[in-house]
């Protein structure tokens, strides 16, 4: 996963000089939130809602000339705290994330490719729940591609924590899959 694609690590006053910058920005991690808050066990329209109100919070923050070093970490930060406001429950957090929600991620598979999407998905989220919340979230942000550091800053935890977290995250989804 790539940063050279978008310089997410402008002060945000850089950004409120055009829209194009923030449009862009929308575009590079509109599926990467959506993607990380369907997997906290938001449903694909409660993420989309998410992902929107996290966006408006970065416009507001623009115009009150707020500033930020690291944009990408400031709207995961965001969504992951919208997210676990909409969430009431343990049980409704990881009862089936994956399923059936990660569809409209899917592209143009055949039915049989969906089949067996569906299952790989299935054990991944059964993998899932065995990991401890903190695993699982540190494992989610760093798939959706933020360094190390970045997951510190969203969890409030120290980078060195973020890496032995998601070490053993990997280690026990290995095992737990077969990999």
């Amino acid at each position: 996963m790539s940063d050279d694609s978008v310089p997410l690590a402008l002060p945000l006053f850089q950004l409120a000089a055009g829209p194009s910058e923030v449009t862009t920005l929308y575009r590079e991690l509109r599926k990467p939130l959506l993607r990380y808050l369907v997997c906290l066990g938001l449903t694909s329209d409660e993420a989309q809602d998410v992902v929107q109100d996290a966006f408006l919070s970065l416009q507001r923050h623009l115009a009150s000339d707020g500033t930020q070093e690291n944009i990408r970490g400031w709207l995961f930060r965001v969504a992951h705290n919208q997210a676990r406001n909409r969430q009431t429950s343990y049980q409704r957090r990881f009862s089936e994330p994956l399923d059936g929600e990660m569809d409209f991620l899917a592209g143009d598979a055949t039915p049989e490719q969906r089949v067996l999407e569906k299952e790989k998905f299935r054990r991944l989220a059964t993998a899932m729940r065995l990991l401890t919340e903190s695993e699982r979230e540190c494992l989610l942000l760093r798939a959706g591609g933020l360094r190390y550091r970045e997951i510190g800053e969203v969890l409030g935890i120290a980078t060195s924590t973020v890496g032995d977290t998601v070490e053993r995250a990997i280690k026990k989804l290995a095992e737990k899959c077969n990999v």
